[in-house]
């Protein structure tokens, strides 16, 4: 099924567009990433549906990919286990934490480890993804940072317990995945754009 959506999607581009190998190759990764998006947010919707927590999972999506998509972070190195982070940090986990009443040391504990995390660390990326471009990674901070202060603006705000729980639980998370130790432990490089530059130069 993968490889008919992603074959069929590159025949249609090629029609209007020339493609060399190169931008084939990267067209053919990001066409797989997609593919592999729209199934996992699916499964995890129709779990949500399952365990009657829709709302809340389709909330912490959009918290979660709003600090994600800046700060990026560590990736499982197989399919498989990118299937089971998925489904416990999505569904199993998220469905404990909503329970949950945290008291109010406790999320600005959180809240404050989470910023310090960005600036030390955001963003962080991966063998596959190095962030060359050091402009990119100035952006990419700022920006996580900024996230990270709206959020907790948010949290300051809102009377719902249940939204406090998933802006301290998505950001909870991401500051995990950008952690050293979090590389370290699965014994994934760290800072992989200053690899690249020894290794091309």
């Amino acid at each position: 099924m993968k490889e008919k959506f992603v074959n069929s999607s590159i025949s249609f581009i090629s029609k209007y567009q020339e493609c060399d190998d190169l931008k084939l190759k990267r067209l053919k990764y990001g066409l797989e990433g997609i593919y592999s998006l729209i199934v996992k947010i699916s499964i995890v919707l129709v779990i949500s549906i399952l365990t009657k927590t829709t709302i809340e999972t389709l909330l912490f999506i959009l918290f979660y990919a709003g600090i994600r998509t800046f700060s990026f972070g560590w990736h499982a190195k197989s399919n498989l286990a990118c299937w089971i982070t998925t489904i416990l940090v999505y569904n199993i986990i998220l469905l404990l934490i909503i329970n949950m009443n945290f008291k109010n040391y406790i999320g600005y504990l959180i809240l404050g480890l989470s910023l310090i995390s960005m600036i030390l660390w955001a963003p962080a990326d991966t063998p596959k993804r190095p962030l060359i471009r050091k402009e990119a990674r100035r952006k990419s901070k700022i920006l996580s940072i900024t996230v990270v202060i709206i959020y907790s603006i948010i949290y300051l705000f809102t009377n719902s317990k249940a939204l406090k729980s998933i802006i301290l639980y998505a950001l909870l998370i991401q500051t995990v995945l950008i952690n050293p130790l979090t590389y370290k432990i699965t014994n994934t490089r760290f800072n992989n754009y200053k690899y690249y530059k020894k290794t091309h130069e």
